[in-house]
Order: C-alpha cells, then sequence, then structure tokens
C-alpha cells in the first residue's frame, strides 16, 4: 500500500523510516522479516537514501539477540536492493554479514547470499572489480562450498 502511494507520502517519511525500522528490532521473527523485505523496496525505490547504525548498550541477551538479527536483516536488505549491479556500499555490506554467517537462525541471511550470487553469477567477471582482492577472498571462501574427494 505504501509503495502505490509513495509520491503522496513525503510529509510521512521519517514515520515511515522509523516505523519499519522499529520493526526490524521487532520481538516476532516473522515481523522483522516483512520489515526487511519493505526495507529493501524502499532502497531499490530510492525513498530511503541511507542506513542507520543501531548503537546498543549493555542490554540483556534476548533482546542483543533481537538487536543483531535486525541489524543483519537491515544489510540483507541493502545487499538485495541492487540486484545485477553492485553499489559502492555492497561490498563492505556483504563482509559484515559474512561476519555473521554462523550465528544461529540466520536462514535470511543464507537466502541472502545465495539470491545475490543467482542475480549476479552472469556479469560476475564486471563485479567482481568492485570488491578488493581481500574481500574476493572471503567471499568465494563464503559462497564456495569445499570438495570433498576420498
Amino acid at each position: 500500500m505504501v509503495f502505490c502511494n509513495l509520491f503522496n507520502a513525503g510529509s510521512y517519511k521519517k514515520q515511515l523510516h522509523e516505523l519499519v525500522f522499529k520493526c526490524l528490532f521487532d520481538e516476532q521473527f516473522e515481523v522483522r522479516s516483512v520489515a526487511s523485505i519493505t526495507l529493501s523496496g524502499f532502497y531499490q525505490c530510492g525513498y530511503i537514501q541511507y542506513f542507520i547504525k543501531k548503537d546498543g548498550k549493555k542490554i540483556i541477551i534476548t533482546e542483543k539477540i533481537i538487536k543483531r538479527h535486525g541489524g543483519v536483516l537491515g544489510l540483507c536488505t541493502i545487499v538485495l536492493s541492487s540486484p545485477y549491479d553492485i553499489s559502492n556500499y555492497v561490498p563492505a555490506a556483504l563482509m559484515l554479514l559474512c561476519e555473521h554467517l554462523h550465528d544461529p537462525d540466520l536462514i535470511q541471511l543464507k537466502k541472502t547470499l545465495s539470491e545475490f550470487r543467482r542475480t549476479h553469477h552472469d556479469s560476475w567477471h564486471q563485479h567482481r572489480e568492485k570488491f578488493t582482492d581481500d574481500q574476493l577472498v572471503i567471499f568465494d571462501d563464503v559462497l564456495i562450498s569445499p570438495n570433498y574427494y576420498v
């Protein structure tokens, strides 16, 4: 509904932005997932131009997990907001995601990496120029599963 009315929602931009970010850190997994998809759409259409980093203080562990998961979902939306192209900020976002690859219950992260690989595979020889050598090594280690020969 919001996407159909973005041209009328200019005065509500800050409120929508805050609402979507609040939903990224909701207690319910489903709400966080839908907020992630919505945020990706906002990035794709240029409605939101930047990403705010959440700075957490000492809190109880369940809140830390929810905040971390919300942050990871936010990074996933940034990566998925540029299908078939790589913006300047995507390599750094991918490296941050790779740091969380072994966190518990991050199925969305694995889906994001698979989707990124699928959408960028055909033109990878051009896209790889946006990455540093170190980033390429890390990214290849994450995406290419090891072969085991007996």
